[in-house]
């Protein structure tokens, strides 16, 4: 996953298409399926996921945040999920976790329910 992460900052920070695509080349090239094939369904806007949508998410992090401050961090950030990554907060009980791979977290995604999903992202991590 995290791979997956910073080759989107790196496109994200590249303005010429031929560095994008060597980006791209480079990181299908190192990354093992099903990790590549979850990777390149995501770049071509071809992966989506039925339980979490982008009201529930925001939903979510209103519930954990000053509405307020939510709406000016998404005005200011411009993305919900960079902002809802930024201004998530974290419980003094926080412990860091095993970073998954893509497939895990595109797997857990696509086989939650909204009810699943709904319980998740009001339960404290």
């Amino acid at each position: 996953m995290r791979a997956f992460a910073e080759l989107l900052d790196r496109l994200s920070l590249t303005a010429s298409r031929n560095a994008k695509l060597v980006l791209v080349r480079d990181y299908l090239r190192a990354t093992p399926d099903p990790d590549r094939g979850w990777a390149l369904a995501a770049l071509t806007g071809d992966l989506t996921f039925d339980a979490a949508k982008p009201a529930m998410i925001r939903k979510a992090v209103e519930g954990r945040v000053d509405s307020v401050l939510f709406g000016w961090s998404y005005d200011y950030v411009g993305d919900l999920a960079e902002t809802v990554a930024l201004i998530w907060p974290v419980t003094p009980d926080h412990r860091p976790n095993r970073e998954p791979e893509l497939a895990e977290v595109v797997e857990a995604l696509r086989t939650a329910s909204r009810a699943e999903v709904r319980k998740a992202s009001t339960t404290s991590a």
